[in-house]
């Protein structure tokens, strides 16, 4: 802790001399350990400058639009450093952001957005259009682009401070492409003067912080943004610190030692509970909890079967033991904060829990009492998800085991479609139900290939519901859920959860649909 400390010390002192997104190398040299008592972590309350995150997951790429692909935790940097056009609230909500406002044309092919006035990077240049069009055009080339700017075709410059971008087909999602992490504009003056690699390794956008250093495998040091357009942050440095050890965070964050712990486990928020230091929050993210049937092998290719397993579970016992009923039971495979979410009222057909009638279809199988394997990535979540899963198929006559191995292994079971059934965190980067398609379309890339047998039916509505507009969106929805339900291809189970979990006298955290954190919201009491 000293040891960070001193060379969070020692880098604000050089700021001025080496900003950052000057093209120099933003790491600063370590201080002797030791020399810096007045930690920030024995700081409380008022007059406290500096916050450090606990995270497993360590950020390493920081610049969305790379031609190198990014991890999640990398959004702890992204979406601090750089600024969208439009932002992504806690609860799945839009709000403007360098765009203050924007339009759609009647047939849904151009977005127009115009430009806040004045913004300026962190290297003092003024963001433009031009910034915006080069962000685009480079982020759609990258290797999550498509995946986020859906049938971007291109983007043309009206004036300094307006854009036209036009896409190929409707999208009803498309501003939720703006706001993810592709989003955040980057300089493209700073990128034609050092190149990708280097923006990657000292990122400048206009975010309320600034990059300061990352050193691999210990932390990353984010520093208040002086100049910045909106309110400025109340707290001035941010330390990204790299803790494996779960157990460790939560010690840490009752000792002092840390300020925010990232995604505890509910299990673990709910230990917290009566400690007057400690508060922690959740919402319900943009991940659902799904199993999984392949109906090409095994005893799934009997759909008697798959019924029996779909009438079988008890998902809100799922909610109960694992969630702390904090969750939602989902009915579909699409999380209930999605655009376009569709229920019952919508049409949608709804296989209620009962026992009886999963021993009916079970006895009109071919099931012989062979064993079921439940496929889970060991030491998850997903693993107490799969032992209550286990539990009650077992009531109902089905053989079943969990087979929790580690995750290549896991992960190459459905690469390889051969597995029998298998659970999955469907974690979609879009607030919207054009998170459904990656599940069923064919054009797949192989850590998605699960393909079932009607896919290419489902996948063709799935691909309309993506051009349509308000309720016919939500009647192809409707269209393709039910046929994944009376074909039984999965089970949809609840929707998964975000966590955090903070220090008491900090006010404006908040759990984030998608995991993102404002530290601009954030300060201490």
């Amino acid at each position: 802790m000293k040891k960070i400390l001193a060379l969070l010390l020692a880098t604000v002192m050089v700021l001025s001399l080496c900003a950052c997104g000057s093209g120099t190398d933003n790491t600063a040299s370590a201080a002797p350990a030791g020399k810096t008592d007045s930690a920030a972590s024995a700081q409380s309350g008022a007059g406290k400058d500096t916050a450090i995150l606990a995270t497993s997951d360590e950020p390493y790429r920081f610049f969305a639009q790379s031609k190198q692909s990014c991890s999640g935790a990398d959004n702890l940097v992204l979406s601090n450093v750089y600024d969208c056009l439009l932002r992504l609230e806690a609860d799945g909500t839009l709000s403007p952001a360098l765009a203050e406002t924007y339009e759609v044309s009647d047939d849904g092919l151009e977005y127009t957005f115009h430009l806040r006035k004045g913004v300026k990077f962190h290297n003092g240049q003024e963001m433009t259009a031009e910034d915006v069009k080069f962000t685009y055009d480079y982020g759609f080339e990258g290797p999550i682009g498509t995946a986020l700017f859906v049938n971007y075709k291109q983007c043309d410059i009206i004036d300094d401070y307006t854009v036209k971008m036009t896409l190929s087909s409707p999208y009803a999602a498309f501003p939720y492409g703006v706001a993810s992490r592709l989003g955040g504009i980057a300089c493209k003056a700073y990128f034609d003067e050092v190149g990708d690699d280097e923006y990657v390794k000292n990122p400048i956008g206009t975010g309320p912080y600034k990059f300061v250093e990352w050193v691999s495998g210990d932390h990353t040091t984010l520093t208040a943004n002086e100049d910045y357009w909106g309110t400025k942050p109340s707290i001035q440095n941010i330390i990204i610190q790299i803790v494996a050890d779960t157990n460790t965070q939560v010690l840490g964050l009752q000792n002092g030692d840390y300020d925010v712990v990232r995604n505890p486990s509910i299990d673990v928020c709910t230990r917290l509970d009566g400690n007057a230091d400690v508060a922690w929050d959740s919402t319900l993210s943009t991940g659902r909890i799904t199993l999984y049937l392949n109906d090409w092998t095994g005893a799934c290719k009997d759909i008697n079967f798959r019924k029996a397993v779909q009438a079988g579970i008890d998902k809100q016992m799922i909610n109960d033991g694992v969630y702390a009923g904090r969750s939602e039971v989902l009915n579909v495979d699409m999380c209930s904060n999605y655009l376009s979410f569709v229920t019952e009222a919508d049409g949608v057909k709804v296989v209620p829990y009962d026992q009886e009638a999963a021993k009916e279809y079970l006895s009109k199988s071919s099931y012989n009492g062979e064993e079921f394997a439940l496929s889970v990535p060991s030491g998850s979540a997903l693993e107490s998800v799969a032992k209550i899963i286990q539990a009650q198929l077992m009531e109902i006559g089905i053989n079943c085991t969990v087979k929790a191995t580690d995750y290549p292994t896991y992960s190459g079971e459905w690469k390889d479609r051969t597995y029998e059934a298998y659970i999955l965190n469907n974690l979609c980067s879009l607030v919207d139900a054009d998170g459904m398609y990656t599940g069923h379309r064919l054009d797949r890339e192989a850590w998605e290939n699960r393909v079932f047998q009607r896919d290419g039916e489902i996948s063709e509505i799935l691909l309309k519901a993506r051009a349509a507009q308000g309720d016919a969106r939500k009647a192809l929805y409707v269209e393709a859920c039910n046929i994944v339900t009376e074909e039984a291809y999965d089970v949809p189970l609840v929707n998964d959860l975000a966590t955090i979990a903070y220090r008491s006298n900090m006010s404006g955290v908040k759990a984030h649909c998608l995991g993102n954190m404002y530290f601009g919201d954030w300060s201490f009491n």
